[in-house]
């Protein structure tokens, strides 16, 4: 901006109002000329400003909407998360269910196992050895066929199953057992005998006309349950057995009946 000064002419004062008012107007021209083509002022009008505004605003919308887009996606994301755990616990809750029921079940067949055997202990006799051993034949002529041959002299009977008045044994538990039976006739006499359980023929043996003196012997295993019967019976009528005092090698103690317990069920 261009400041002048204009200097009073010398004439008399009444020439000083007409030349102030030519300075005035010299002045306005000069203020008018150095707005027009002097440096522009720098400053924001309202419309600038409210443009810039809108167009912040704008922006920040756009960046709301892709906020507000990736918080969505981020929720449904975690929806989806949720929901599959939801549905692991749920398999897991019905596997636990269904573990809890099989362990409840195993222990009470654990329990009733265990209680079976308890009870099977209990009904088991006394004595866990079962044997008898039995000689010295009750009648020497078999006359009757047939005929049960009773061995009178126990020797050992543990477990108490044998029966020297019946002659037969009687199971006390189920399990395998061998029995053992040797008979001798005497000398020109014969013996035929069956070894008999359940009313079935498990073993049997004979001798016949014999010249000299001779035993013969026979054995089985057999499979019993508890009350089974066993019994050795003679099958020929004319059979005589050898006995005590008639042969000092084949006595009395030639003829036995003997049995034994291998292994209880």
């Amino acid at each position: 901006m261009v400041y002048t000064c204009l200097q009073t002419h010398p004439i008399s004062s009444r020439y000083n109002l007409p030349i102030m008012k030519v300075q005035h107007k010299y002045l306005v021209l000069i203020y008018a000329v150095s707005f027009v083509f002097g440096d522009e002022p720098h400053f924001k009008t309202r419309f600038d400003y409210d443009e810039q505004l809108l167009e912040k605003m704008i922006r920040m919308e756009f960046q709301y909407e892709q906020w507000e887009k990736r918080i969505n996606e981020s929720l449904e994301k975690m929806e989806k998360q949720r929901a599959s755990i939801h549905t692991d616990l749920e398999v897991l809750r019905n596997e636990r269910e269904e573990f809890d029921t099989h362990v409840n079940e195993t222990l009470t067949d654990m329990q009733q196992l265990s209680e079976l055997k308890d009870a099977q202990q209990l009904s088991k006799p006394p004595h866990s050895t079962i044997l008898f051993r039995a000689r010295k034949v009750a009648d020497y002529t078999l006359s009757t066929e047939n005929q049960i041959i009773i061995f009178s002299e126990m020797l050992s009977n543990v477990g108490g199953g044998y029966n020297s008045a019946s002659g037969k044994f009687t199971a006390p538990v189920a399990g395998t057992y061998l029995f053992t039976v040797s008979l001798c006739p005497i000398r020109g006499k014969s013996i035929f005998f069956n070894i008999v359980t359940k009313e079935d023929v498990v073993a049997n043996g004979h001798t016949y006309d014999v010249a000299g003196y001779l035993c013969v012997s026979g054995n089985a295993i057999v499979q019993l349950a508890a009350n089974d019967v066993v019994y050795v019976k003679s099958t020929y009528t004319p059979d005589v057995l050898l006995q005590g005092g008639l042969k000092d090698d084949f006595d009395a103690k030639s003829n036995y009946f003997s049995g034994v317990l291998l292994h209880s069920i």
